[in-house]
């Protein structure tokens, strides 16, 4: 197995976790489910990144850092080449202006210094009362159906275009 398919492979793994997490049915599992969503965002973007990387495409791989908006920003900004026109199709259509808007939202609920939402410690509201991820109201319906929904088709770009790496001619 390669490392970008490991990368997938794991992103696979979490997503699967935030399917349990969703089951809970009381929304007290809504916060983890995120976190875990978020991850498989992350993980698969890095697969891509690995990818395209060992591809010779990109200089750098990933850092392990959460920071996912950064690594989009460098995929969507890949040199034309002709060569690549494939994967760079396959790039943009995964990678469009709402997605990518999606995947800063979800993004930002990663936990960092100074807390603020997030999915995994209490943080201060707007109006500075304490309060905690899996609390009632915290994250909305819409939000979990929004983040479950970019999960699943950030993870099958992903697979998409890691396969198409593989298989491309050198």
């Amino acid at each position: 197995m390669d490392e970008p398919t490991a990368w997938i492979c794991q992103a696979g793994a979490d997503r699967e976790a935030a399917e349990r997490f969703i089951a809970d049915g009381n929304g007290t599992g809504r916060c983890h489910a995120i976190a875990k969503w978020q991850q498989t965002v992350e993980k698969a973007i890095k697969a891509i990144v690995l990818g395209l990387h060992e591809a010779g495409i990109l200089g750098g791989g990933p850092r392990p850092r959460h920071e996912v908006g950064r690594y989009v920003d460098a995929l969507v900004r890949l040199p034309r080449a002709r060569d690549n026109r494939a994967i760079q199709n396959l790039l943009m259509g995964l990678l469009d202006q709402h997605t990518r808007e999606e995947i800063g939202a979800l993004d930002a609920l990663a936990p960092q210094v100074p807390t603020r939402r997030n999915t995994e410690y209490p943080f201060q509201t707007e109006s500075v009362q304490w309060t905690y991820p899996v609390a009632e109201g915290v994250f909305s319906e819409q939000e979990v159906k929004a983040f479950r929904a970019l999960a699943y088709r950030i993870f099958s770009g992903a697979h998409r275009v890691v396969s198409a790496l593989r298989h491309r001619p050198r």
